[in-house]
């Protein structure tokens, strides 16, 4: 298509300069006409017919000189073989400036011919009536005539502008045979584009258009320990996971939009290859939260969710974001993809990948260890260990927050939480051993009655009981142990307080301790 506009373009500027050549030959056909004409005129004629011929004359003179102005330059503007090589060893800069200016003063001559021909034409015609007024009738006639033409020259080319957009070449041709019209219509022409082009800024972006600056899963991978990472994907947007439906058991996705990159509470897992203690903060029509990168979609977006998206903003009032926004956008991402990294931002993004990984398998792993003590030591009410596990797991909470790098303001809040719960489950696990100690008393005290009432029962009603010296009454019944029963039971470190207390009885009575051989 476009050669053939250009076979019509090239056919148009032929037939132009075809058409100046016959008018050319015209005029100077019309002037020697106009010469033979004056010598056989009477000389006896009125003064208007001399007023008026003698005008015709100036018109004739004035024809010369502006003949010769046009004949000076050829139909390519050239002089002569001379003048062609003299301006084809100039810049093309220079060349086409002096060029075009020997095309507007060629079509300024050509004008200037094309209205004396006219009011030659008009004067003619009302020669018979000769009066000022004829005279300035014809004038006018002859200027809306020019006016009339070069309106619709005008309307033609403007048309044509709308209708296909000239190349730069087709420019180049036209600019030569028809530099004066080119003018007057390219002034439409470039309105034209800018209300098109203003009009194409305030339409609302396609899903296509938007699909080209949605970032993936796979591309955070890539990027994330990257020194542009966070001011890459601030504008962009991202399709996020937010549960299943309730009704068709189907997943459900959101397109929001990125608006800053935000320390996260813990490290977590992003794919395989990628760990972060960071989240995105996006904003889905006036809502806007927190999200981990681990619920970022690798797919497009479809068309049902990009209209609910457009739906909620609606809804929301929330402006659409703008083709320039887009625009950019896509040039930063385009930029991303072909950022070369140097040999020390290598460096850093291994060791920042390194530190991110490191802290979050390794402290997790002691973390788990710490807990899984800390609840084994307050099952067995042991107060002091419960005390000193508490304390690491809060040392080792806040290595991990400063090894993370993360916000002040929010760890410290966390510290806080920890640090109340810390003191709770201590009062607690003190208030556990309390009790445990008051119900361990009660049971010795009960033991230590109960065996008071069973020795003054027992020495009630047996004899063998031996009687006290002082009162004469009976004390405790003989026992008879052995030796090896008797060692085993003072080597025994550990005893209970019913034990002990059965020790101290023991003690208090006489003990016929038995040979081991008599058993």
């Amino acid at each position: 298509m476009e050669n053939i506009d250009d076979l019509i373009l090239s056919l148009t500027d032929k037939e132009s300069a075809k058409r100046q050549a016959e008018a050319l030959k015209q005029l100077s056909q019309d002037h020697a006409s106009k010469k033979s004409i004056k010598k056989s005129r009477n000389l006896s004629d009125s003064e208007d017919d001399e007023g008026a011929y003698s005008d015709e004359d100036d018109v004739g003179i004035d024809e010369d000189e502006d003949m010769e102005d046009i004949d000076e330059y050829g139909p390519d503007l050239y002089k002569d073989d001379d003048d062609r090589r003299r301006l084809q060893a100039l810049p093309e800069v220079e060349r086409e400036r002096i060029l075009a200016e020997r095309s507007e003063e060629r079509q300024r001559n050509l004008e200037r011919l094309e209205v004396r021909k006219l009011l030659k034409d008009g004067r003619r015609e009302d020669a018979t009536r000769r009066s000022t007024r004829s005279k300035g009738s014809g004038k006018s006639h002859a200027l809306s005539e020019l006016t009339r033409r070069r309106e619709e020259k005008i309307q033609v080319r403007s048309s044509r502008h709308r209708r296909d957009s000239p190349s730069p070449d087709r420019k180049r041709r036209r600019r030569y045979g028809d530099q004066s019209d080119y003018e007057y219509s390219g002034e439409d022409y470039d309105n034209s584009d800018e209300e098109k082009e203003k009009k194409a800024k305030k339409r609302t972006p396609q899903l296509e258009e938007i699909q080209q600056v949605v970032i993936t899963r796979n591309m955070i991978e890539k990027w994330i320990y990257t020194p542009f990472f966070e001011n890459t994907v601030i504008g962009c947007f991202v399709r996020l996971y937010i549960g299943p439906d309730p009704q068709r058991k189907v997943p459900v996705y959101r397109l929001c939009q990125i608006t800053d990159v935000m320390p996260w509470h813990k490290t977590y897992k992003v794919t395989d290859n990628a760990w972060s203690n960071k989240a995105l903060k996006v904003k889905h029509g006036k809502a806007e939260k927190e999200f981990p990168m681990d619920i970022v979609s690798n797919q497009n977006v479809t068309q049902q969710e990009y209209s609910r998206y457009l739906t909620t903003l609606e809804s929301d009032r929330v402006r659409v974001p703008s083709i320039d926004q887009i625009e950019q956008k896509a040039a930063d991402l385009k930029q991303a993809k072909e950022y070369v990294l140097n040999d020390k931002e290598v460096n850093e993004m291994i060791e920042k990948k390194k530190v991110v990984k490191g802290s979050s398998v390794n402290a997790a792993m002691e973390k788990a260890q710490l807990l899984a003590r800390l609840e084994h030591a307050k099952g067995h009410n042991e107060v002091e260990k419960v005390l000193k596990l508490t304390k690491e797991l809060r040392e080792l909470e806040e290595r991990i927050a400063s090894a993370e790098g993360s916000n002040q303001n929010v760890w410290a809040d966390i510290n806080s939480r920890n640090r109340e719960r810390d003191r709770i489950e201590v009062h607690e696990a003190e208030l556990r051993v309390t009790e445990a100690r008051r119900k361990q008393l009660m049971e010795n005290t009960k033991a230590h009655t109960a065996a008071q009432k069973a020795i003054a029962s027992a020495a009630a009603t047996d004899s063998s009981l031996i009687p006290d010296e002082a009162s004469g009454k009976p004390l405790a019944k003989l026992v008879k142990l052995s030796k090896h029963a008797l060692n085993v039971g003072q080597a025994t470190s550990y005893q209970t307080d019913y034990e002990k207390l059965v020790s101290r009885v023991a003690l208090e009575v006489h003990v016929e301790l038995l040979d081991d051989s008599d058993d």
